[in-house]
């Protein structure tokens, strides 16, 4: 199992509503229904920071794949023209130049008793896990 963590900032100019707003209503539907091999896909939202200053990410997606297979089918989906679509939608809310991609292997530590997938399969030593080419926020 493949874990990718999608860090992403909100576009210059949209307020901290409107991106939330945005990310959750548009661009997790457009990423849960079109992007393909994703086994879950979830997003977490930095909430706004008490003292008003800016947190370091407004936001996290997570998406687990079955393996690096799958992530280059993603990485493929993102150059189509379908893939561009869900890009072109990601642009509204997100600042692509400053997303970073994470391809991790997740390793549960606790878990409390819920059930889990199978147990994680190491990555080769390249396995392309940086940088902000691929949809999936």
């Amino acid at each position: 199992m493949l874990k990718v963590l999608v860090l992403v900032h909100r576009r210059p100019g949209l307020t901290h509503e409107e991106f939330t707003r945005g990310y959750r209503d548009e661009v997790g539907p457009a990423v849960a229904q079109n992007v393909p091999g994703v086994i879950r896909y979830a997003q977490n939202h930095h909430p706004q920071q008490r003292d008003g200053s800016d947190a370091p990410w407004d936001g996290v997606g997570e998406l687990w794949l079955a393996d690096l297979a799958a992530w280059q089918r993603v990485q493929e989906f993102a150059a189509s023209p379908a893939g561009q679509a869900v890009v072109d939608l990601e642009a509204k809310y997100i600042d692509r130049s400053r997303m970073t991609i994470l391809v991790c292997d997740e390793v549960v530590m606790k878990d409390d008793g819920a059930e889990m997938p199978r147990p994680p399969q190491p990555l080769p030593a390249d396995s392309g896990g940086a940088g902000g080419t691929a949809s999936g926020a």
